[in-house]
């Protein structure tokens, strides 16, 4: 797929959340350190930010490290904090001439102190850009911004005897300053969500590639995007409710 159409492009998600999946099974298929397969999946990101910029998706979210990725070798770790690090000098410039801001979602003080000090530095270098936004997700663990955001929402209500409302516990989340993601993408052809976004996912639409994420480029990325325009968002209603005309 080399592009859309204009139908697909006016019903396009607002919100892309991608999983990043399958960059050590593409090194080891090709008999390679898995590490490669880390380098040439950073090298990806670059394709599918440019294409959500070319389309017109304003918002991209990648799940780049989990609590759960601390358990790897120690030496793999190393490597892909290195490689954060690499990537965000490379793409700092781009990033301003651009517009896109970086955030960040996840524990960052769990991370080498030299990959806080980039990730915060960017994010402040980039905190006017308005017209793209791109947030990692780094030593990110869903079920732990929870009971996180449900520690700090107790105490700034310790005398509330009612459960709060979505509206007034979603702030609380990392991602108060997002729009939850309308589209889920996981690559590898894995099914599943591993511990990420699990509450803004309520609705989400997903979209699972059999290609590992280093050979998820422009295509596959478009191919994922033209499959949610075309399906049908009910959020509980019928289809004849969505179908009804607003002054019916």
């Amino acid at each position: 797929m080399n592009q859309l159409s204009p139908e697909e492009k006016n019903n396009l998600p607002r919100h892309v959340a991608l999983i990043m999946d399958g960059n050590g099974r593409w090194a080891k298929s090709r008999r390679m350190p898995r590490l490669f397969g880390h380098r040439n999946g950073v090298e990806n990101v670059r394709a599918v930010v440019n294409t959500a910029k070319e389309v017109g998706v304003p918002y991209i979210t990648l799940y780049a490290f989990s609590t759960e990725n601390q358990n790897r070798p120690k030496d793999e770790k190393s490597g892909l904090m290195k490689l954060l690090e690499e990537f965000l000098k490379k793409e700092l410039r781009s990033m301003m001439e651009d517009g896109i801001r970086l955030r960040a979602i996840g524990d960052l003080s769990g991370l080498p102190g030299f990959v806080q000090k980039i990730v915060e530095d960017t994010i402040e270098l980039t905190k006017e850009n308005e017209k793209w936004n791109l947030t990692l997700a780094l030593n990110y663990g869903s079920r732990q911004e929870v009971l996180k955001a449900v520690a700090k929402y107790a105490q700034n209500h310790p005398n509330s005897r009612t459960a709060p409302t979505w509206e007034q516990f979603s702030p609380y989340l990392e991602t108060a300053d997002l729009p939850d993601p309308d589209l889920i993408i996981r690559t590898s052809g894995e099914f599943r969500l591993s511990n990420f976004l699990l509450l803004q996912a309520a609705y989400a639409e997903i979209f699972v590639s059999p290609l590992h994420w280093p050979d998820f480029g422009r295509d596959a990325f478009l191919e994922a995007l033209g499959n949610y325009t075309r399906r049908e968002r009910r959020f509980g209603k019928t289809s004849e409710q969505i179908q009804q005309p607003a002054h019916a």
